[in-house]
């Protein structure tokens, strides 16, 4: 219920974008529903917040491992194994032996 409530109060107002002759764009609110007073709170909060000097902490961007191709991926795999897969050169000795 609360969740429906702050959900009403923070889309009461819609963003509207007019052209005006000699002033380029101009942005006002358009109230859609009569209770807004959790949005202006919040805005409040956060204005006072930016003026006291809190702000957002950046996204810290990881940036990704390129790529590996299947033939790379192969030869790390020969390398780890050495020239002989002696689990399979040991069979073959037991078989044939």
């Amino acid at each position: 219920h609360e969740h429906l409530s702050l959900a009403k109060h923070l889309t009461s107002e819609r963003k509207v974008e007019e052209f005006m002759p000699g002033r380029g764009v101009v942005t006002r609110w358009e109230r859609i529903r009569k209770n807004n007073h959790w949005f202006d709170a919040l805005y409040n909060a956060f204005a006072a917040g930016h003026a006291s000097g809190v702000r957002l902490l950046e996204e810290e961007r990881v940036k990704p491992e390129p790529r590996r191709k299947m033939s790379e991926m192969a030869e790390d795999k020969r390398r780890q194994r050495g020239l002989v897969d002696h689990e399979r050169w040991n069979e073959m000795r037991r078989r044939w032996g």
